[in-house]
């Protein structure tokens, strides 16, 4: 999680999913699918990495897991970032059932 830290802001790429969820909320929040991140932070064990970002046009931030956007391939820490994302998915599977 450092390096995330040390790297922020840095882009990412929602996934369309996320937007449709984002959009259909009580307060939607206009999210586009290139967004920045502004900080990182730590849930536990249970919420796993998230990541902030300050839309334009909405007050708040919204924080979303690392494991619902992509970073350009490009970045250096890329590969951490997929070999977390995929480690955190195979762990929620087990964990519900999936």
């Amino acid at each position: 999680m450092a390096i995330l830290d040390a790297a922020v802001p840095f882009e990412v790429a929602l996934m369309p999913d996320l937007i449709e969820h984002l959009a259909r909320q009580q307060n939607p929040a206009a999210v586009r699918s290139i967004e920045t991140v502004s900080k990182i932070s730590y849930l536990g064990d249970a919420g796993g990495i998230m990541c902030h970002i300050q839309p334009e046009d909405v007050e708040s931030a919204v924080v979303i897991s690392l494991t619902h956007v992509r970073v350009r391939r490009t970045l250096p820490f890329a590969a951490a970032v997929l070999d977390y994302q995929k480690h955190r998915v195979k762990k929620l599977k087990k964990r519900t059932g999936w």
